[in-house]
């Protein structure tokens, strides 16, 4: 199985019970979700780069097409004499991008923490199974 597999595997479980596990067991697990947290890392800032300018391209495209669609519809004139409706329209118009970039990267930010979470639980389970075999090997 590859570890891809294996991390949508592990984020399928609401609660991870891993009392039953191997030290060995949790530790790949938590390997697994380590590499996941790279590599999404990693990403972050070229994924927000491309959206970005992606965003702007297809504003500037967008904008262009229309106003291209007015002057072939309704002549020169139609700009000049543009209501400040239409100006204020195309600044928020500008925002829209930026605005979907951030939604789409607050939620590549919520699967990061969703993974740190996972990731801090793993530790700790990690840590109390090694505690307890300490505790066995002493006792």
């Amino acid at each position: 199985m590859r570890d891809s597999e294996k991390l949508e595997k592990l984020l399928e479980k609401e609660d991870i019970e891993l009392d039953k596990e191997s030290a060995e067991d949790i530790k790949r697990k938590l390997q697994v979700v380590e590499k996941e947290l790279e590599n999404l890392s990693n990403l972050q800032w070229t994924y927000a780069k491309r959206l970005l300018m992606f965003g702007w391209a297809s504003w500037i495209f967008g904008i262009s097409a229309f106003v291209s669609a007015l002057l072939l519809y309704e002549g020169p004139g139609l700009i000049f004499d543009a209501p400040a409706l239409s100006v204020s329209l195309l600044v928020v118009a500008a925002a829209v991008p930026v605005i979907i970039t951030v939604i789409l990267i607050q939620r590549h930010r919520n699967k990061m923490q969703r993974l740190e979470r996972i990731r801090d639980g793993l530790f700790y389970q990690y840590e109390s199974t090694l505690l307890k075999k300490v505790e066995e090997n002493i006792g």
